[in-house]
């Protein structure tokens, strides 16, 4: 949790949309804010009694349907023991609260320390996460509840080719120098080709479907050793191909570099994945949920459509979204980056089967 003085704004916001619980301004004290991803909204923290809390605002372009699954999933996640935040009812019963034009939830502050790459606890961490994913994967097959399915144009494929449009549209930034720009339009040119071939692979494949969380990555745990300590952000929750999210995690798990200096995420290794730190998060993963007969085969299909989101919005954010960033980015360690996602491909070609073993052996 960030401490420190936040805007007057967030204050009135908060306190506006605690009324809707009956909270009184004596009756909660604002005490941090917890920290978000690029372009989010900023998300208080109040204490009241003992007790902290999270006021969250659902992202405008969610409905109070998406509001109602979203709650009900993550209900059904903390019954099978998962560590996921308690929503409190509001003075209406609901779990949310509609303010203004917004729908607000108040959810339990869980603790816990960041996931890092390096260290100590970096390799137990790691297996914590994919032991966790697995069972999330597992309670959510007993979930009673009507598909949730995204609109087309948030399919997984539609979602992966509107990142290489950003990856292109990027290219022709101005503002960046000619080699990043040109090596920029060349990851984009070797995504698109990829995503088109996965697309119509993975709509041919006959695996399980089911909800997942829709963005498992470092950013939304904590962890608390030997364990995941809370599941924060449910907000892309949805009906899905399990391994779109598998392989979400992997990319963002053991391709990128996260560390305590910076936001950004660079690779972790020069091309791929840290193939040791891939294999121990498959077989982790495998050991809770292994892989339906012939689903592993398909698992490449699926790192090839989540790889340019994890592109754009890890490895090459300060080049995708130039604009949300001071200064120019430094070329050699940008050009160094392109270079990776170029490798990429070739790297996934040699190890797709090495990939679903892993997967396989967990079992």
């Amino acid at each position: 949790m960030e401490q420190g003085a936040l805007p007057a704004e967030v204050l009135a916001e908060a306190r506006e949309a605690l009324a809707a619980w009956k909270l009184k301004d004596g009756a909660w004290r604002l005490v941090g804010s917890v920290p978000v991803s690029r372009g989010a909204v900023l998300r208080p923290v109040v204490e009241i009694g003992e007790t902290r809390y999270v006021l969250r605002r659902q992202p405008p372009d969610l409905t109070l349907a998406d509001a109602r699954f979203r709650h009900a999933f993550m209900a059904h996640l903390t019954a099978t023991g998962l560590p996921i935040p308690a929503l409190v009812p509001a003075a209406d019963g609901h779990t949310w609260a509609l303010v203004g034009d917004g729908a607000y939830e108040l959810q339990t502050y869980l603790d816990g320390h960041p996931y890092l790459s390096s260290g100590v606890a970096s390799g137990a961490r790691l297996e914590a996460a994919a032991v966790t994913l697995g069972q999330l994967h597992q309670a959510s097959a007993d979930f009673a509840w009507e598909p949730h399915t995204w609109p087309e144009e948030r399919s997984a494929a539609n979602v992966a080719s509107s990142y290489v449009n950003l990856i292109a549209e990027a290219a022709e930034n101005n503002a960046l120098s000619p080699a990043i720009q040109h090596g920029l339009a060349r990851v984009a040119e070797g995504c698109a080709a990829r995503v088109e071939q996965a697309s119509a692979s993975l709509q041919m494949a006959d695996a399980p479907q089911l909800h997942i969380h829709g963005d498992y990555q470092p950013h939304h745990l904590a962890f608390a050793e030997p364990e995941v300590s809370a599941i924060y952000d449910f907000d892309a929750a949805r009906y899905e191909l399990r391994l779109i999210e598998l392989a979400y995690s992997l990319v963002y798990f053991t391709a990128l570099r996260w560390d305590e200096r910076d936001s950004l995420t660079p690779p972790l290794v020069d091309d791929g994945l840290d193939i040791l730190a891939a294999h121990r998060y498959l077989r982790a993963y495998g050991s809770e949920a292994p892989p339906a007969p012939g689903e592993a085969a398909y698992l490449a299909d699926a790192l090839a459509l989540v790889f340019p989101i994890a592109f754009a919005n890890g490895a090459a954010e300060d080049l995708v979204f130039a604009g949300d960033f001071a200064g120019a980015p430094d070329e050699e360690d940008a050009l160094s980056r392109l270079e990776w996602a170029d490798a990429f491909w070739l790297w996934l070609d040699r190890t797709t089967e090495t990939l679903a073993q892993a997967w396989e052996s967990g079992a």
